[in-house]
């Protein structure tokens, strides 16, 4: 593996880059809180067959954040992004991308699709932010339902900004102990992934990506609704979605009918598998990229 870092529009971009240059390229973008790293295990089982670029998303790991909410929009994203793959000298490239880095990916296409080959989606890119509050309200009204009322955007900021708030350790011992309690398959690379997302801030080990930059990533998916971008999408598309925990799955599935029924994306569902479905069960995830972009 080798890191490297750009300047793009006069901010730090770290990259890390596995495997030779006359491979076929995958460019990996990661999920809210977590960096190019968590793609480490994937990449290093591909590394002979493949050229992969993960890439730092702006805020996390150590790529610099933005100064402005505005930066963040997906407009601004899929620029951000084809800058980059243009520096590095990718002409043509597969995209691997989880959760927020899903919804990225789907823009780029839309923006940039003549660069993009296939595209596999791991637990993102089919969340329409309305349409997952209007869900979520209707089923906070039945009883039984334990989950709190995320109704809208500003909430799902409050939400997640004080879950993030409070992900906090005493020390890097204690953060890697749960760390491996709570993660199948522990092993040095899930390691390695995990160090990579936190940073020691006043003697606690807390997570890199700050409240401004949670805000203004929910925003942008907000803003830019991925419903009108699959449905405008070619068939290139693969999207395996995970089934835990099994109380989402009524909203995952309710999702997941408007993606079935009017775009070209293959849905595959991966049992046993949380939104760290790739960290999961990464052997399958490995299997299905090397079917799908054979």
């Amino acid at each position: 593996m080798e890191e490297k870092f750009l300047s793009i529009d006069n901010y730090r971009v770290r990259c890390n880059v596995w495997g030779e240059n006359i491979l076929p390229t995958i460019v990996c973008l990661h999920g809210l809180g977590n960096t190019s790293l968590s793609f480490i295990e994937i990449s290093e089982a591909l590394k002979k067959e493949y050229k992969i670029i993960s890439i730092d998303l702006p805020g996390h790991g150590k790529s610099d954040k933005f100064t402005t909410e505005k930066e963040y929009e997906m407009v601004n994203m899929t620029k951000w992004l084809y800058t980059i793959i243009n520096k590095l000298n990718v002409e043509k490239c597969y995209l691997l991308a989880h959760s927020y880095g899903a919804d990225i990916a789907l823009h780029f296409m839309k923006e940039y699709g003549f660069m993009v080959i296939k595209t596999l989606l791991i637990d993102g890119g089919y969340t329409t932010k309305d349409d997952f509050y209007k869900i979520v309200d209707e089923l906070a009204n039945k009883p039984g339902w334990k989950w709190p009322n995320i109704n809208n955007v500003e909430k799902e900021i409050q939400y997640t900004t004080e879950s993030f708030h409070t992900f906090e350790y005493s020390n890097f011992e204690a953060f890697l102990h749960e760390e491996a309690q709570s993660n199948r398959n522990w092993s040095h690379n899930k390691k390695r992934a995990s160090m990579d997302y936190v940073k020691e801030i006043n003697g606690k080990v807390k997570l890199i990506v700050d409240a401004e930059v949670v805000s203004s990533v929910i925003k942008s998916m907000a803003n830019s609704p991925v419903k009108q971008i699959y449905r405008e999408l070619e068939d290139n598309i693969l999207l395996l979605v995970a089934t835990l925990p099994k109380e989402f799955t009524i909203i995952n599935d309710t999702l997941l009918e408007d993606v079935k029924n009017n775009s070209k994306i293959v849905v595959k569902k991966i049992e046993d598998t949380t939104h760290m479905l790739h960290w999961d069960d990464t052997e399958t995830v490995i299997e299905e990229i090397k079917k799908f972009f054979y």
